[in-house]
């Protein structure tokens, strides 16, 4: 009987065999750029060699991206990425999920047992683990770590059916967004979280985060002033996003006056 070849995985280095990866869920084997030719790791949508953005899961093309991006943005989202940090989620299943601890971590053997299984969660337990693994990256100023694992959560969000496509699960796909520089699509959940819920205090975070990033005063006013406004009222419904992100909001009240 012959045995199954393995390979570490391009994303996390865990091996194995198969089309994707066990522990982190990256597509396994190489790829040649669309551009130039040159061999690509499956995990990256765009080629390092030449900077041509791959055409990803679906033929559809991937956005441009770089390191000089995600890093020119990290250093410009530093007062934001501590509000992230003090950012809680209070639910069972994400108290569940970081008791197993976070996407490549800790590698097999090392104290921390084996990765978790992506294969094995639902599309909302897929997308918070690889949007928390990215947030963690972010804070120590890991701009590898996001950039290979942000088409991973992208996919997961796309798979996300209706039902969990939340104002919660929303504003953080926005927050990915503006990690890597794409202020429209932002902007856009942002928009489609006012839609939901009219005068939600993330959607006015996530416009006054955008205008700050680009450098618009007014628009950054406009929208902490807006918040501000509609904070008592909100907090008082105890939506459940706002209980998650409680620290996240008080602070940035307190900001914002």
């Amino acid at each position: 009987m012959s045995e199954t070849a393995t390979t570490p995985c391009p994303a996390c280095g865990t091996p194995g065999s198969g089309n994707f990866c066990s522990a982190c869920g990256a597509q396994r084997g190489d790829r040649h750029c669309t551009g130039c030719g040159a061999r690509i790791p499956a995990a990256v949508n765009f080629c390092t060699q030449c900077g041509v953005a791959q055409a990803g899961r679906g033929g559809r093309q991937a956005e441009p991206m770089g390191a000089w991006a995600v890093g020119a943005t990290l250093s410009v989202m530093a007062v934001a990425m501590v509000l992230w940090a003090a950012t809680k989620r209070a639910d069972a299943q994400g108290a569940a999920m970081a008791n197993a601890g976070s996407v490549g971590a800790a590698p097999v053997g090392a104290g921390g047992g084996s990765p978790p299984d992506l294969t094995t969660m639902t599309p909302l337990e897929r997308f918070t683990r690889l949007n928390d693994r990215i947030m963690a990256a972010a804070q120590q100023g890991d701009t590898t770590t996001v950039i290979t694992f942000w088409p991973m959560a992208r996919q997961a969000y796309e798979m996300l059916p209706t039902a969990d496509r939340t104002v919660d699960s929303r504003y953080h796909m926005a927050t990915l967004h503006l990690m890597v520089g794409d202020t429209p699509s932002t902007l856009a959940q942002a928009d489609t979280i006012m839609q939901e819920a009219p005068d939600n205090l993330l959607g006015w975070y996530l416009r006054a985060v955008v205008a700050d990033f680009q450098g618009d005063s007014a628009g950054n006013r406009d929208a902490r002033d807006r918040f501000d406004a509609a904070f008592e009222a909100q907090m008082a419904t105890g939506r459940q996003e706002y209980l998650d992100h409680d620290p996240m909001l008080r602070q940035f009240l307190d900001r914002s006056r």
